[in-house]
């Protein structure tokens, strides 16, 4: 049944509801949604389903997330409409507006606001980027991609993820891999700092191989940060709270990508050259997760051939599997990473006995010293 994979939208369209009705109910959902997300992977066993010729049916799913995100960004900006010093304010009247946007804003609203809206930006937004980046170039796809991606500023993860981590993964060229006994927040900085400086090397080789400036509005970089701009520019409408809120989000989106990437290849290992295998990921079939996040979760089969729809990916029950699903995952990290290293301490020993080549054992040896 395809229809699983409408729940990313249907929480997406749940939570514009709820900014209309007012800063408790996206409390509300906030919590709802990490809990429906967190129990449903524990109760709801795997998902292991396959579709054929399904790209009628699942890429408009796709495409949908788009529109909706921008009726998010608008809700973002109608919160400055009770600052009189806001354009939006002096545009719209609050008595045509829900009740929610008639009222000021404390400190908490704000945060449950950024929260909720982080957490769907990158948890539903950067992930259909990340599915349609693998587009070809110049289809819907890869434009709405670029799309979606501008709208958390991040145009290297774009150019890094398709020409250096799928080609690096598992190893220490690759910023997007962490690696054993790494901090997530260590990791954070090295893998943003590494993907944007590799992103631009590329775009700059790319470039000069046609005879054309770095800085030109040939580069994908520049084309996305001007749609970035653009974006940030009518957010502004709404004046400082609405900037505060956008920006807020697209932090914690950006923390909630990179870790993310942080526990797909955490402490996996690979001789740069050779071929990359299941192995070299954590996989998951958990069902919530792969129906929400449109089967990331099936990374094994996802870096085994990259070009292929998430509806097409197989669901590997021998790959290297965590131990809980994704959001589990990423809530355990970000707020007990000691235990979280120690739980995969476990996990990492036995991927060294089943899993490991020779060569790669070596290297983990080596990489010990």
């Amino acid at each position: 049944m395809m229809i699983k994979y409408c729940l990313a939208p249907l929480f997406l369209l749940s939570l514009l509801v709820c900014d209309w009705v007012g800063p408790s109910a996206v409390w509300i959902f906030f919590f709802s949604f990490s809990a429906f997300v967190i129990i449903g992977d524990t109760l709801f066993g795997n998902d292991r389903v396959q579709f054929q010729n399904a790209e009628n049916k699942l890429n408009p799913i796709l495409y949908f997330i788009l529109p909706l995100l921008f009726v998010k960004l608008f809700n973002i900006t109608l919160l400055g409409v009770n600052d009189s010093q806001s354009i939006i304010a002096k545009i719209v009247s609050t008595d045509t507006l829900f009740l929610s946007w008639q009222r000021s804003y404390t400190n908490l609203d704000l945060l449950g606001i950024i929260l909720s809206s982080g957490l769907l930006i990158g948890g539903i937004g950067t992930v259909v980027g990340h599915e349609l980046v693998h587009r070809k170039k110049n289809s819907l796809g890869f434009k709405v991609s670029n799309w979606l991606l501008a709208i958390t500023w991040d145009p290297a993860f774009g150019i890094e993820h398709v020409h250096g981590h799928h080609k690096n993964v598992a190893t220490y060229n690759d910023p997007e891999s962490a690696r054993r006994g790494e901090g997530v927040y260590s990791f954070i900085f090295r893998s943003t700092v590494g993907t944007l400086k590799n992103a631009w090397n590329w775009e700059s080789e790319r470039l000069a191989q046609k005879g054309i400036s770095t800085v030109s509005f040939q580069n994908q970089m520049i084309q996305v940060y001007i749609r970035s701009a653009i974006i940030t520019g009518l957010i502004s409408l709404g004046g400082s709270i609405s900037i505060v809120v956008y920006f807020g989000s697209v932090v914690w989106a950006k923390i909630l990508l990179e870790t993310v990437n942080y526990l797909e290849h955490y402490g996996l290992v690979r001789i740069p050259g050779t071929v990359i295998e299941p192995k070299h990921s954590w996989n998951s079939n958990h069902r919530i997760s792969s129906y929400i996040l449109f089967n990331l979760t099936r990374h094994s089969a996802h870096h085994e051939k990259g070009t292929l729809p998430f509806w097409k990916l197989d669901a590997y029950k021998n790959a290297p599997m965590l131990p809980y699903g994704y959001l589990t995952m990423v809530y355990f990290i970000l707020l007990l990473p000691w235990k979280y290293r120690s739980i995969m301490e476990e996990k990492l020993l036995d991927w060294d006995t089943r899993y490991a080549s020779e060569d790669e054992l070596k290297l983990i040896g080596q990489l010990k010293k």
